[in-house]
């Protein structure tokens, strides 16, 4: 197979887990793959990244969808057959009482392009 390009999509949803607590500020989500575990995270292998305004949890799930394109080393650790992907979830959101934000992951799509000779 000859890879020529890759994107990724993904969807993550969060949602408050405490009745009654009130938010205010942003959620961001970072995306990354990488050929190592070790340097997973660096800023070369992010791949997307978004933010959302977590006031929108007063009212129910929030979320989050994003795309981004693999570099030509991403490619290269997708060829290798082995590649680590990963995501880091940061942000200064506050609530108005202790609370828990629970997230799940609804879709990490890696999309391929290139040709296949027989």
């Amino acid at each position: 197979m000859n890879l020529t390009g890759a994107s990724l999509a993904y969807t993550v949803c969060f949602a408050s887990q405490t009745p009654g607590a009130t938010f205010a500020g942003t959620l961001s989500y970072t995306a990354y793959l990488g050929g190592s575990a070790s340097d997973l995270f660096n800023e070369a292998n992010r791949l997307a990244q978004g933010s959302k305004d977590v006031s929108l949890l007063n009212q129910g799930e929030v979320c989050l969808e994003e795309q981004g394109n693999l570099t030509p080393g991403q490619l290269t650790a997708i060829q290798s057959g082995t590649f680590y992907a990963g995501a880091q979830i940061s942000g200064d959101a506050t609530s108005s009482q202790e609370a828990t934000i629970g997230y799940r992951l609804v879709l990490f799509r890696i999309n391929l392009s290139g040709s296949v000779r027989p």
